[in-house]
């Protein structure tokens, strides 16, 4: 495994929030491919034996460019992707168009917990991408309004692309396997378990069929990047029924979170339900979660002290003038029903709260990115008072991208350059 082999890569690993991750080894000079992303993405590459790349050709104002979109086909027509935008003058895009040339590939597979759950040997097989026919593009320099607009364009190549654009796609088939993918991990470290009602241990599997308790543990570690300890509560029930109150709870002295999970099964055959099926269950869970976000608040507040039980044991607290935020943390969200979401953020005004829709990897980028108590309550409510204040739904992961790519014009002093966003478009290949 990777991390055996190469301890000294896993800081990057962790520190990287999720995508493609190149390395090059000193010994042969070859790249290898990190893969990092939601455990779905991984099983629907085991299940399939690979996956594919599209090398998406968009017109700028300076002429053909190109951007990568990397597939995982649980759904033959919407499949699970990571977009990487490619620019010039940019190390990690020289590696990524190098490896693209390979015949053969190692690819390494990790959750957005950094755990490592498969690796293979891989034949790349270019079956008609530009890289191969003659086109001729060239490479952007970096600039956030740029990154954003590639992004634009990318998501909306890649929803019109053609069974043409199918074919000529790069397919990565595994051959190999450079580790046992049967792997089972079990956690009983203190900073891992470290939490209120943890039971000093946990463990996880790649194939989930009951999703709920590694969910919400996975939750927790989220908001253990943010939070303290004993801030972050799972599994808190009721003194006088012992009934769960909620999955996840974060108490701090200025705010409560009230955190409800749905999840599905990661299964082959949840991967290969319909996508009607899919959206049905989306909408199901949306609906679900609200509900039981606003029966734990309701408790909450009937009196002036909360009676609670954690782990067993009484805690009590007083939720006061605490900011009261629920968040909805569901399996799967569909752009075109954004107004169902946008709605979700009033669904608590009667209670004095407010709350917001999130699927899991949006929670992930959430949490990766906003990794202090201060930045991640006021940019859950920067997001809700947008989502209000326009009427319209703004997916938290495109949040937390606006708030890195802020971040890194910042941190890089990037001015006005001469490549903008304006004029980049799909041309249909």
């Amino acid at each position: 495994m990777l991390t055996i082999l190469h301890p000294e890569l896993i800081p990057a690993i962790r520190s990287f929030a999720g995508g493609l991750l190149t390395f090059r080894h000193v010994e042969t000079g070859r790249i290898s491919l990190v893969v990092k992303g939601q455990k779905e993405a991984i099983l629907a590459a085991k299940v399939n034996g690979g996956f594919a790349f599209y090398l998406a050709p968009m017109m700028s104002t300076s002429g053909l460019t190109v951007a990568l979109t990397t597939a995982f086909f649980d759904d033959g027509d919407e499949p699970l992707t990571i977009a990487s935008l490619l620019f010039a003058d940019d190390q990690h895009t020289g590696d990524l168009l190098e490896m693209l040339t390979y015949d053969e590939l190692d690819v390494y597979f990790f959750d957005d917990r950094s755990r490592e759950w498969m690796s293979y040997r891989a034949a790349v097989e270019d079956r008609g991408s530009c890289l191969i026919d003659g086109t001729e593009f060239g490479l952007l320099t970096y600039h956030p309004e740029t990154a954003k607009g590639l992004f634009a364009a990318l998501s909306d190549w890649f929803g019109i692309r053609t069974s043409t654009d199918d074919e000529a796609a790069i397919q990565i088939v595994f051959k190999e396997a450079l580790a046992p993918d049967d792997i089972f991990v079990l956690d009983a470290t203190v900073a891992g378990n470290d939490y209120r009602g943890s039971a000093d241990f946990s463990y996880d599997s790649l194939t989930r069929t009951n999703p709920g308790y590694f969910q919400e543990r996975d939750i927790v570690a989220g908001l253990r990047r943010s939070f303290a300890a004993d801030q972050v509560v799972l599994n808190p029930r009721r003194r006088d029924t012992n009934k769960e109150i909620l999955d996840v709870m974060v108490v701090t002295c200025s705010h409560v979170l009230l955190i409800q999970a749905k999840d599905s099964p990661n299964t082959e055959s949840g991967l290969n339900r319909t996508l009607d099926r899919k959206r049905r269950a989306s909408r199901s869970q949306h609906a679900d979660a609200l509900t039981q976000i606003r029966g734990g608040l309701r408790y909450l507040l009937r009196q002036p002290i909360a009676e609670i039980v954690v782990g067993g044991e009484n805690w009590d607290f007083a939720v006061g003038d605490r900011k009261l935020i629920g968040i909805a943390i569901i399996k799967e969200l569909f752009d075109d029903e954004g107004a169902a979401y946008a709605k979700a953020c009033d669904s608590l005004d009667d209670l004095g709260g407010a709350a917001i829709v999130m699927d899991y990897p949006s929670f992930h980028a959430f949490a990766h990115y906003f990794r202090a108590e201060s930045s991640f309550n006021a940019g859950l409510e920067q997001l809700i008072g947008r989502i209000r204040d326009t009427n319209e739904w703004v997916r938290p992961k495109d949040f937390a991208m606006e708030y890195i790519l802020a971040q890194l014009d910042e941190a890089k002093g990037v001015t006005e350059l001469k490549n903008s966003s304006k004029g980049i478009r799909p041309t249909p290949s």
